[in-house]
């Protein structure tokens, strides 16, 4: 009875999991495809426990404005510090996300991604409160930190609003982290598929 109590138990816990992944993210499919014509959906997703997440992108640009440390009061009470990012003015084209969740019916794989070549994803303000950051591998064709512009005789030039220009061409990167909540601000994308589903492949 204490094994059959303890597989139930452990099931719970792998359905919770997967539950707090992909409820969220429906919801914020569903409210991005109903705001979309506005031109600024605010989408708040709630988090929990590590996720481990694929991300590629034909380009990537932002301005990142801040690093600052913050507290999320658990729900016994007790604060957890974590580190807040905070991005502006991204733009993102040709992007593909997915994670890996395992389930007592197996490894179900959520995969989101816009088409190559259709309208970029665009976000003027988005914040993550990150717990822990436990694994980042990172490549790509093209990184500039600090480097917004380049004048005709190859000068950088710093465009910038206060904070730190991030450019990238044809970026990967395979993330594990803990986050507790992120936010996302005057976001306006087109042409985003959804799928979920043990037979989907990753982004890397």
């Amino acid at each position: 009875m204490r094994h059959a109590a303890a597989g139930r138990s452990t099931g719970r816990r792998r359905w919770g999991r997967f539950a707090a992944l992909f409820v969220p993210a429906v919801i914020a499919v569903v409210s991005i495809g109903a705001g979309v014509a506005t031109g600024a959906v605010p989408v708040a997703l709630a988090m929990q426990g590590r996720q481990t997440l694929a991300f590629t992108a034909e380009q990537f640009e932002a301005e990142a404005t801040g690093v600052l440390p913050s507290f999320v009061q658990n729900a016994d009470g007790s604060r957890q510090p974590v580190v807040v990012l905070q991005l502006s003015k991204v733009r993102i084209q040709g992007a593909c996300i997915s994670t890996a969740v395992t389930t007592p019916l197996g490894t179900y794989v959520l995969h989101a991604a816009t088409p190559s070549g259709s309208a970029p994803i665009e976000v003027g303000n988005a914040q993550i409160a990150i717990e822990s950051l436990d694994g980042v591998g990172a490549a790509g064709q093209e990184i500039l930190l600090g480097h917004g512009a380049t004048a005709p005789d190859g000068t950088p030039v710093d465009t910038s609003t206060g904070g730190v220009p991030i450019r990238a061409g044809n970026i990967a990167l395979d993330i594990s982290a803990t986050a507790r909540w992120a936010t996302v601000d005057q976001l306006t994308l087109s042409g985003l598929t959804l799928q979920v589903g043990q037979d989907q492949k990753r982004c890397l």
